[in-house]
């Protein structure tokens, strides 16, 4: 629950960067862009953008306080990333429809 926390924080840190600098339109860019981010590293932290030959042999090789700590790892950025999405699809709702 800290995670989601932490995104609608991130999400709000970005809507307040969004309106300083900008206007009110980039929310859902900036907002989406740290999403991204955490997104990708998601990608990255869970293994998905590797062969499957590779899958096995991280499986294989790796301990299982290791496989604990890269799921973690990738479920926390997932998390972080799902507010801010969130976040995102709202202003845009509103700001194209408002």
């Amino acid at each position: 629950m800290k995670y989601v926390t932490i995104g609608f924080i991130l999400s709000l840190v970005g809507i307040i960067v969004s309106l300083v600098f900008w206007d009110i339109h980039m929310i859902p860019v900036i907002t989406s862009s740290i999403g991204v981010v955490f997104l990708v590293a998601t990608l990255i932290f869970s293994g998905t953008l590797v062969s499957g030959d590779r899958i096995r042999a991280n499986y294989a090789t790796e301990s299982e306080e290791d496989r604990k700590s890269r799921y973690k790892m990738f479920t926390s950025s997932l998390l972080l990333a799902i507010p801010n999405f969130i976040v995102s699809i709202v202003f845009s709702f509103l700001l194209n429809n408002g």
